[in-house]
């Protein structure tokens, strides 16, 4: 009998300090902003323009519009404008989708043009508001990269 309430006392403040995760449940199929690859699975649909803020932690912040195209689960996004750091034409943002969101997903920080792939930092990153919200963090040499885009 101890043991059950030691038990149901770890749960419950796990929960109460929201360790708990709830799993994520996989995109339906015709559901807004998806599309439906060959092999069947359902992942968001990024193609479009999106106003984008990038947010340099040594910087300050950065807006711009990124057009983003998309071939089947991989995806990237290039700046339309161009801002202090990046010309009009510069990528800003790729990956590869899964069934949730993102299975991978990297942000450019290459400075004008200089574009390699060094320059491509792994990101962490959330698709929400049904696909029509982005957002990215990367961390560089202690310096914070925030890319928000939200679907025009």
């Amino acid at each position: 009998m101890k043991r059950i309430s030691v038990i149901l006392i770890i749960g419950l403040v796990l929960v109460a300090c929201g360790e708990q995760t709830e799993p994520l449940m996989p995109l339906d199929k015709g559901a807004p902003n998806t599309v439906t690859l060959s092999n069947g699975e359902v992942v968001y649909k990024l193609d479009g323009e999106w106003s984008g803020v990038l947010k340099v932690s040594y910087e300050g912040k950065f807006e711009d519009i990124i057009k983003i195209s998309q071939d089947g689960n991989t995806f990237v996004g290039n700046y339309i404008n161009g801002h202090r750091y990046m010309s009009a034409g510069d990528w800003a943002i790729k990956g590869e989708l899964e069934k949730n969101g993102f299975k991978s997903v990297y942000v450019n920080i290459t400075h004008h043009s200089q574009q390699s792939p060094e320059q491509w930092k792994p990101a962490t990153g959330k698709i929400s508001e049904n696909g029509n919200k982005i957002i990215t963090n990367a961390k560089v040499v202690g310096d914070n990269f925030k890319l928000t885009l939200n679907r025009k």
